[in-house]
C-alpha cells in the first residue's frame, strides 16, 4: 500500500464504508450480552449487557485479575463489549498460567526469541512524559506493555469498537481534522507522532485545507512510536493489534480493506527497529494458556474458542 493510498482512507470515507455494518455488529453484541445476563445475579441492575462488578466481569476464580488494573479502568469495563475486561480475563491468566509467554510470541510470530525467561507484561501502562514529548495534554497508554532484553511490544487490544481511536482535535472548539485544523498541541508539541507517521507510515504533512493525515490512524501511530521510543538498545519495538475478525473496521467492509490490511501494508518489516503484527481473538484462542474455566467464559461469554 502506498502512502498516498492510505493517505485517500478519511475517517469519513472510512465510516462510509463501515458505519451501517458496524451499527448492525455493535446491536448485534448487546443483543448477545444482553441475553447472556439475562436473569443473571451478576448483572449490573441498571445496565443490561453489563456485569455490576468487575469481579462478576471476569472468569469465575480468576477474581484476582482485577488488581492488574487498580486504576485507569475505562468507563465502560463492566460491559460485555470491553475489550480491556476481554484482554485482562485472557490475556491476565494465561500470563499467570505461563509466564513465559511463549503463547504471545507464537501469535506475533516471526520474532526473535525472548531474552528472558519470564518477559514482563504490564496493563495500561502510561508513557513516560519524555518518551514522545507529552508534557502538556493526555499521555499515550498502552493497552499490555510486554518488554524483554531484546524487544518491546505495545499491544492495542479491540473488541467491539468503531475502528482505530482518532484524535480528540474534532472536540475542540475551532478545530477539524476534516479540513487540516489541528488543537494546537497536536500540532505543535507531538513531534515524536509526525516524524513517526511520515517516516515509518509514508503520510504526509499537515496541509491547510486538506483532512489531517494523522487523525485517522491516531492510535496506531501513538503506538508504534512508543515501541519504538521504548525498545531496548540494539532491540526492537513491536506494535501489536489484537481484534475481532467479525469487527468490520478491522476485517474489512465493502471498499475498505480494513484496518489489519492497511497497517500491515503500511508497516511492512522492512525496518530493523520496527514491527508490525496483528491476530483476532479467534486464532488467538487455540494459542492462549487458559484452565477450563477461563476457557469455558471466553466462549459462553464471547463467543470465543
Amino acid at each position: 500500500m502506498t502512502a498516498d493510498l492510505l493517505h485517500t482512507w478519511t475517517t469519513a470515507r472510512i465510516d462510509e464504508q463501515c458505519r451501517e455494518h458496524w451499527v448492525a455488529y455493535d446491536s448485534a453484541k448487546t443483543a448477545w450480552y444482553t441475553e447472556y445476563f439475562h436473569n443473571d445475579s451478576h448483572r449490573h441492575p441498571l445496565k443490561a449487557w453489563s456485569a455490576k462488578n468487575i469481579a462478576c466481569a471476569l472468569p469465575p476464580r480468576w477474581e484476582e485479575l482485577a488488581d492488574l488494573v487498580p486504576t485507569g479502568r475505562h468507563s465502560q469495563h463492566l460491559s460485555g463489549k470491553s475489550s480491556q475486561l476481554l484482554a485482562l480475563a485472557l490475556l491476565g491468566a494465561s500470563a499467570r498460567l505461563d509466564p513465559t509467554l511463549r503463547w504471545l510470541w507464537e501469535a506475533f510470530s516471526p520474532l526473535q526469541p525472548a531474552k528472558a525467561k519470564r518477559p514482563r507484561g504490564i496493563f495500561e501502562v502510561e508513557v513516560g512524559k519524555d518518551v514522545l514529548n507529552e508534557t502538556t495534554g493526555r499521555r499515550t497508554s498502552v493497552d499490555y506493555l510486554v518488554t524483554d532484553p531484546g524487544v518491546v511490544i505495545c499491544i492495542e487490544c479491540k473488541w467491539c469498537e468503531e475502528g482505530l481511536g482518532k484524535c480528540s482535535c474534532a472536540s475542540r472548539p475551532g478545530c477539524d481534522p476534516a479540513t487540516g485544523a489541528c488543537y494546537a498541541v497536536m500540532r505543535d508539541e507531538r513531534p515524536a507522532l509526525w516524524a513517526t507517521a511520515a517516516e515509518r507510515f509514508g503520510l504526509p504533512a499537515l496541509s491547510e485545507g486538506q483532512p489531517c493525515p494523522l487523525s485517522p490512524v491516531y492510535q496506531a501511530v501513538r503506538n508504534a512510536a512508543a515501541a519504538m521510543n521504548l525498545r531496548p538498545d540494539g532491540g526492537i519495538g513491536v506494535f501489536g493489534l489484537i481484534y475481532d475478525a467479525d469487527n468490520p473496521y478491522f476485517a474489512g467492509c465493502g471498499e475498505w480493506p480494513g484496518w489489519v490490511a492497511v497497517l500491515a501494508r503500511a508497516l511492512p518489516d522492512v525496518h530493523s527497529d520496527l514491527r508490525f503484527r496483528a491476530v483476532s481473538w479467534q486464532d488467538l484462542m487455540p494459542v492462549l494458556v487458559l484452565d477450563d474455566a477461563a476457557r469455558a467464559w471466553a466462549h459462553e461469554k464471547h463467543g470465543l474458542g
